[in-house]
Parts: C-alpha cells; sequence; structure tokens
C-alpha cells in the first residue's frame, strides 16, 4: 500500500487553514521543505514527527495513515446527528463538531459533499441568522464542493459540479458557470431499458422493478424543475400562459409525488404578479402550514419500493428547504411581512424548524 504522508499533511494544514510558510514557522524549518514533503518529494525527518502532528492538532498514528475515510452510510449518520444538534443546540455547535470531522478525516470525499450540504441546511433551520453568518456559510459550502470537484471522486464530482455551477450564476460569474456545465457528460442514449431487460433474463425481477423506478423518479424530479423553470418571468409569457403551465405542474405533481407543494408556491408568484395581494398571503400561509406536514411518499403505485422512499424523502426535504427559503424573502417584504397572519404562519413554521 502506498503511503501518502505528503497528502495527509497538506490535507490536515489546509483543514487547519494554515498555510506552508505558518507550518513551517511553528516547526522551525524553511518553506520548501513542507513543500517537499507534500509532494512527496523528500519525508519529514523522524524527530519532526511529533511536532508536526502537534502543529496539525492529529497524531502520529492519524499522520502516517495511508487513507482514513468514513463509509457512506457513516457520513449520512453523522450529518444527520450535526443537523440534530444545529436544530437543539445552535448551528454553532454543529459547525465546530463539522470542522472536527473534517480535521480528523481530511480525504473523506462524502465528508466534504455532505458537509457541504449541511451548510445549506443552515440558511433553512437557522431563520434568524445575520447577512455575515449566511455569507460565511456560503463561502464553507463553496470550499467544501470545490474540494469535491478537485478529487474527481465518481460519485460526487458531477453533483459538486453543478452545485458551483448554481453558485458561480448567483455570483453572476457567468464564464465560471458556463465552464463547468461544459465539464458535465451529455449522454447520447439511456440505458435504463436495457438494464431492465439484464435484469429480467437473470430472474432479477425486484431489481429490474426498482430500475426503472429509479430511472422514473429522477425524469420525473427533472420534469418538475424544467416545468418551474417555465414559470420564470423573465422568459416573458402571459401570466394568463404561466396560470396553464402551472396547472399542469399541479396535475403532475399530484399525479407522481401525492403533493402540490412547487405549485402552491408557484400560484403564490402569480398573484403577486397579477397584485393580488390578498390571495397571495392566503395561499402563502397555506403553504407554510403544508411545510409543517411530514413529506408524503410518491405515488405507491408506482413507486412501491423502499430505496425509492428513501430516496425521494431526501429530495423532498431539498425541495422543502427550497420552497421554506423562498417563503422567507417573500416575507422580507413590507407589503407582506406586517400581515397577523402571515407572521403567526412564520412563527409556527419557526418553532418546527427550532425543535
Amino acid at each position: 500500500m502506498e503511503l501518502k504522508l505528503g497528502a495527509n499533511i497538506a490535507a490536515l494544514r489546509r483543514a487547519k487553514g494554515m498555510t506552508q510558510e505558518q507550518l513551517a514557522a511553528a516547526l522551525g524549518i524553511s518553506p520548501p521543505a513542507v513543500s517537499k514533503w507534500e509532494t512527496n518529494t523528500s519525508y519529514p525527518d523522524i524527530t519532526l514527527l511529533c511536532p508536526l502532528a502537534r502543529a496539525l492538532d492529529t497524531n502520529v498514528d492519524m499522520l502516517l495513515n495511508y487513507e482514513k475515510t468514513l463509509p457512506d452510510e457513516e457520513v449520512v449518520q453523522k450529518i444527520n446527528e450535526l443537523l440534530a444538534l444545529a436544530r437543539t443546540t445552535g448551528w454553532q455547535a454543529a459547525e465546530s463538531a463539522l470542522k472536527n470531522l473534517l480535521h480528523q478525516y481530511p480525504t473523506s470525499v462524502s465528508l466534504k459533499f455532505h458537509g457541504a450540504g449541511l451548510y445549506a441546511a443552515f440558511q433553512v433551520i437557522c431563520p434568524d441568522a445575520g447577512t455575515e453568518e449566511r455569507a460565511a456559510w456560503d463561502r464553507q459550502r463553496k470550499e467544501l464542493f470545490q474540494a469535491v470537484h478537485a478529487s474527481g471522486s465518481t460519485e460526487y464530482w458531477q453533483s459538486a459540479a453543478i452545485a458551483l455551477a448554481v453558485m458561480a450564476l448567483s455570483e453572476n460569474a457567468l464564464d465560471e458557470a458556463e465552464k463547468l456545465l461544459l465539464e458535465l457528460p451529455r449522454l447520447s442514449s439511456d440505458p435504463t431499458v436495457i438494464w431492465m431487460e439484464l435484469f429480467l433474463r437473470r430472474g432479477e425481477r425486484e431489481q429490474a422493478a426498482e430500475t426503472l423506478q429509479k430511472h422514473l423518479l429522477h425524469q420525473a424530479q427533472q420534469m418538475q424543475s424544467c416545468m418551474v423553470c417555465l414559470l420564470d418571468e423573465r422568459l416573458g409569457f402571459p401570466v394568463e400562459v404561466s396560470t396553464k403551465i402551472n396547472e399542469a405542474l399541479r396535475q403532475f405533481e399530484s399525479m407522481l409525488f401525492c403533493h402540490t407543494q412547487l405549485s402552491d408556491i408557484m400560484q403564490v408568484e402569480l398573484f403577486r404578479r397579477t397584485g393580488q395581494t390578498q390571495k397571495l398571503i392566503e395561499n402563502l400561509c397555506r403553504c407554510l402550514d403544508g411545510l409543517s406536514v411530514p413529506a408524503q411518499p410518491p405515488n405507491e403505485a408506482l413507486f412501491p419500493a423502499l430505496p425509492i422512499q428513501d430516496t425521494h424523502h431526501e429530495a423532498d426535504q431539498r425541495l422543502r428547504q427550497i420552497i421554506y427559503l423562498s417563503i422567507q424573502q417573500a416575507c422580507q417584504s413590507e407589503e407582506y411581512k406586517n400581515d397577523p397572519n402571515l407572521r403567526a404562519a412564520m412563527k409556527r413554521l419557526k418553532d418546527i424548524f427550532s425543535t
């Protein structure tokens, strides 16, 4: 097994927020020596291993470990624990625990990827956070996604590239967004039906059905996203056309997902565009109340397999976060935020997210 001491030193140093010069100064050596260690051109003298481990807040066993990481299922479990910690104790405690994990497992791409998701969750479960805190979460999230993207991980780099492209667009860095999008593969055909046939010929009917269900759910979520995008006011469709599109979205959601969360919030947006303030507030209150209801599974006839339910639950949680952020932004308007019904609904939702 190849010793990855240089990579470990570099990962631990970055996780601690140190430069090569700062690490060198702490050890009383030259910066080029640290550079050589990290590129495996040379190795630290044995007498420096203990001081080096102390400077990096680790131990020699960890420093010399070939690769220390976590299984994906354990990563998800730890992130869920941190999410619960943020809700009960506060985001500061959860962030501190996350940074400790990242320092302890500096080579875990899965931990970086899901850790970035935790920073996104902070935006939802901490509605009272200030502008500076939210900006700091965005920076940390971006740094983690950049590390995942740079890792080239087969499982995570595409999702990281998409997340970074979205963040680049939010910063109006259009060239960077285009560069990231161009990296993504373009499939000319879909092998799902071939996989189904393969499983059926092996007599593996459950795997064949699950393959189709997963693909259908993924495609349905993509169609849902595209229909929402068609309601973007910048496309210039008349309100009458947008209303018909939203009705189609409502029928689609009701048929496949057994709820109409996105079409409901888009209806609120249509009321805003047409100046129907009272209807806007009434529908906004209904949307807020709907977020307090446990997430419903998708159509059981189409998606009966338990793994599908788990996959949808994660997507539904992300959907609910997006809706909540949209509602929170709308409630900042002076025209709406002083309405007593809306304020009461926001308070109920805040209490739910805090428990």
